[in-house]
């Protein structure tokens, strides 16, 4: 009987091993990146810095991160594997959206040196993340599905001021220019989020003149 061949077996087990190295490597300049941005701007962070703190060349950072905004996107992707950090708008109504809120705040906290990078970075309305855009189309299309009577421009305004809450800049803001943590600010997000609904369903919209 003739012994299978081994190669067969082998070339599975490279290729997972390839793939983990391949993790392994963008989490190592994802960890660079998040730590460079601990106390800095995007501009004061250079390709050759990031290459030197994950232990990598700068040909690997850009294999890996062609441009700023494929830093973006890891980041804001390892956000949303973070205990789904990220706020979703896709399922629920509106109800759901002020202790979302809350508990975002929260876990923007506790996981402040990774949410910090990810608002940094995501800060240039040229270079939003995916997962930010998908969020303010959803939201969008929840205030038209349960608030049809207002008018597109409306539902536009009041889609703008709810993101602009729940969003990592904001929680940033509260927290370092006025020394709210997201514990403390949370509640008083949701509580305003829930003023918003209640007055809007209750048929009393702001006017814009």
């Amino acid at each position: 009987m003739n012994e299978a061949p081994k190669r067969s077996m082998s070339k599975p087990y490279t290729s997972i091993l390839r793939e983990r190295q391949v993790a392994q490597t963008r989490e190592l300049i994802l960890d660079a990146v998040t730590a460079l941005l601990g106390d800095r701007r995007v501009d004061e962070v250079t390709t050759r810095e990031i290459a030197a703190a994950a232990g990598v060349s700068e040909r690997t950072v850009y294999r890996h991160f062609p441009d700023r905004d494929a830093v973006l996107e890891g980041l804001s992707q390892r956000m949303t594997r973070t205990d789904g950090v990220k706020p979703a708008f896709g399922v629920g109504s509106l109800d759901d959206i002020a202790p979302l809120s809350r508990r975002l705040m929260e876990l923007l906290d506790e996981h402040y040196v990774t949410a910090r990078a990810e608002a940094v970075f995501n800060a240039d309305p040229r270079r939003f993340a995916a997962d930010t855009q998908t969020n303010t189309r959803a939201l969008r299309e929840l205030l038209a599905r349960e608030l049809p009577e207002l008018g597109e421009r409306e539902q536009l305004r009041i889609a703008a001021v709810i993101r602009c809450l729940l969003s990592t800049q904001a929680w940033l803001r509260m927290r370092e220019e006025f020394g709210v943590p997201g514990t403390e600010s949370g509640p008083v997000v949701g509580w305003v989020v829930d003023t918003i609904i209640r007055e809007l369903r209750a048929g009393n919209t702001p006017s814009a003149s």
